[in-house]
């Protein structure tokens, strides 16, 4: 019960912090249209190179009429900048987290096959394509900006190696494992507090600890799906019987993947929201204290 408490009190605090940073947005409302606001933040994601083309591009928008030409505008412009180099060291890590996605993905293709999962189980692997595509989506983002690349990183395998640490490296562990309460507080609120401390205290912004959690949630999540995913390759129909699985090999190999794709999206929705409160407390509470350090890498500390 109190981690439910909690999952719906986070967006609260999210709000409210949104709010304090902002207030007349919340008042007032917008007072640029969607289209502008996401090629803005597609523009943020460039480097310094890129400033011209930038501008040229809002110049573009500013001469179009219509939501729908100028959205489509916007959008081409923000796939555009999301590939477009120089990428450097993130590149590296990118095509990394490429990997990671592919590599599930092929996995439970092959597993389906394999065991001849139905049409539901197909169902399910579009599903985890498409947040597989979403994930890679906002690694490119997060990626790009400043600075965020190694601490976030370094967060999402933190949080790993914690989850291992508690559930067992062997596939039996990690299809039979089960959390009680002291397991879930250090894997839902602990530790991704401690990423999003950290990232704040590192990028000394508040804006790049958030980014850093968000980051650290995503590649968190991946390699655990990896993992998981392996373990029910290896293991496949065995181990413990499976109830929720019908106590048949299909069943239970379909359940085994299903579990792991909710957690998935738990793992990585705890992470990400308890992250960002860390961050943004964090940067409440320091942002006196922590001058910048040289040339910031997001901002200074400021109140989130």
């Amino acid at each position: 019960m109190p981690f439910f408490i909690v999952l719906l009190l986070t967006p609260i605090g999210v709000a409210i912090a949104l709010y304090r940073r902002n207030p007349r947005r919340f008042l007032d409302g917008p007072t640029e249209d969607a289209p502008l606001r996401l090629l803005r933040w597609a523009l943020s994601l460039l480097s310094p190179q890129r400033a011209e083309w930038g501008q040229a591009m809002l110049g573009e928008l500013a001469h179009l009429d219509g939501r729908w030409p100028r959205m489509r505008f916007a959008l081409g412009c923000a796939a555009a900048a999301l590939v477009m180099p120089p990428w450097g060291r993130a590149a590296v890590a990118f095509w990394a987290t490429v990997g990671v996605a592919a590599s599930t993905l092929a996995i439970y293709a092959v597993l389906f096959v394999d065991y001849r999962l139905g049409t539901g189980d197909w169902i399910m692997l579009a599903v985890l394509g498409i947040v597989c595509a979403g994930v890679l989506l906002g690694a490119i983002a997060l990626l790009r900006r400043p600075g965020v690349a190694l601490p976030g990183l370094l967060g999402g395998v933190f949080a790993t190696l914690v989850w291992l640490g508690l559930s067992g490296l062997s596939a039996v562990d990690q299809v039979t494992f089960i959390p009680v309460g002291w397991q879930k507080g250090v894997t839902m609120f602990a530790v991704p507090a401690a990423i999003g401390i950290a990232g704040t205290l590192w990028l000394r912004s508040a804006d790049g600890g958030r980014r850093a959690a968000r980051l650290a949630a995503l590649s968190a999540g991946l390699l655990e799906l990896l993992y998981a995913t392996i373990a029910v390759a290896i293991l496949g129909g065995g181990g413990p019987p499976d109830q929720d699985g019908g106590f048949t090999l299909r069943g239970t190999v379909s359940d085994r993947l299903g579990n792991n794709i909710v957690h998935l999206a738990i793992n990585t929705l705890f992470i990400a929201m308890v992250g960002w409160a860390a961050a943004a407390l964090t940067g409440y509470l320091a942002r006196r204290v922590l001058p910048p350090a040289g040339p910031p890498t997001s901002g200074p500390i400021q109140e989130a």
